[in-house]
């Protein structure tokens, strides 16, 4: 995902002069082929995420479009404060991109594991919110961006994606139907896509017909497609690779609570540190994110 990310930027910046990429000591094997081309428009300000992000609030108001790269746990953490006054705050076209999110730092530990960044920019007020699960998403969600005028949060996951389904009706607030079915309904977002496609999988061998969405867009939320999955579906799901509370969990179930009527379940990551560290599927396991957990917490709610 960061490989594809930077290509599309850099080719983006060889067309709009204003592209400007700010960084915190981040990037390493990444991004040097943007700083090889526009070495005048590359900054690394060192580790110093507050700076980071207050650098790229000023270059956005003096008219530039800043790329605020970092790792998502220091990016929306460490720099809260000054995404909510210096961005938020003041609706700057600041494009926030945090490698990483979730469990994607898999062995490094809780301290760079990041469930709590989709509840904490979800908070704020003109921040869109965007995870792609595939290369058509992070180069549309990054071509979009340029067309607002506002911040993004864009979640980049480091887990491999695996996803091979094309499609080319990628726009922001917008969940793409990916199959067809009616016993149950998940909305996924960003790395978790493959996988819910895995389970489901799983669970048509069992006779059982699951529906899936690419819930790309967490902030604004596609109410319209949530509510036709709650007519239509014997149950819904949400999927995220983020703490259950705040993030997309947390939006559809505000949302259900108040305009519809079905069974529904958060899936993620529970509200609890692992007891011990390991590797990514190892980590997805203990959660019941895999594939297998996943079946089996939809299986647990259709046979209720």
């Amino acid at each position: 995902m960061r490989d594809i990310f930077l290509d599309e930027i850099t080719k983006i910046a060889r067309e709009d002069s204003r592209v400007v990429f700010v960084t915190a000591e981040c990037g390493f094997s990444v991004t040097e082929g943007f700083a090889e081309e526009f070495p005048q428009r590359y900054y690394n300000v060192g580790i110093a995420e507050q700076s980071h992000i207050g650098t790229s609030a000023g270059l956005a108001l003096r008219g530039l479009r800043p790329v605020a790269y970092n790792m998502a746990m220091f990016l929306t953490m460490r720099s809260f404060e000054q995404i909510r006054q210096d961005v938020a705050y003041q609706n700057l076209p600041v494009l926030l991109a945090g490698v990483g999110p979730g469990m994607g730092y898999g062995q490094a530990g809780t301290s760079h594991h990041a469930h709590e960044d989709m509840a904490l920019m979800r908070t704020l007020p003109n921040m869109t919110i965007v995870c792609p699960a595939s290369e058509i998403d992070v180069r549309a969600a990054v071509r979009q961006f340029f067309e607002m005028d506002s911040p993004m949060y864009l979640s980049l996951p480091r887990a491999p994606q695996g996803l091979e389904i094309p499609y080319s009706n990628f726009a922001i607030g917008k969940a793409i139907q990916m199959t067809d079915g009616s016993d149950a309904a998940i909305f996924a977002a960003g790395s978790m896509l493959p996988i819910a496609m895995q389970a489901a999988k799983i669970l048509a061998d069992e006779g059982k017909s699951i529906r899936i969405y690419n819930m790309h867009t967490i902030k604004p939320l596609d109410t319209t497609a949530i509510s036709k999955a709650a007519k239509e579906c014997g149950a819904v799901f949400s999927l995220e690779e983020a703490s259950i509370i705040g993030g997309l969990g947390g939006a559809m179930a505000e949302y259900i609570s108040e305009n519809a009527q079905c069974k529904f379940k958060r899936l993620g990551i529970a509200d609890r540190y692992p007891e011990r560290m390991g590797d990514y599927p190892w980590l997805l396991n203990h959660y019941g994110i895999d594939a297998p957990g996943i079946a089996n917490s939809i299986r647990e709610v259709l046979g209720k």
